[in-house]
């Protein structure tokens, strides 16, 4: 999942979804893998949010080619 680090999605309105950063750790009790990314529009501040990467995959794989699992 490493290869997903830099990609950016950027929607219609400007609005965007960068990942810039897929590593392993504990989330929620669990180890798994997590993933950092930015959201944001043209005028607005980025925030930096941090997801596990099934829940990740689950809502937005699709814009990056992830296949869902769910």
């Amino acid at each position: 999942m490493s290869d997903l680090v830099g990609k950016k999605y950027v929607f219609e309105d400007g609005n965007m979804i960068e990942i810039i950063q897929v590593k392993t750790g504990e989330f929620k009790g669990e180890n798994t893998q997590i993933v950092t990314y930015l959201v944001g529009g043209p005028r607005d501040l980025k925030r930096k949010l941090v997801m596990e990467i099934k829940e990740f995959q689950a809502m937005y794989g699709h814009l990056f080619g992830l296949p869902n699992e769910h």
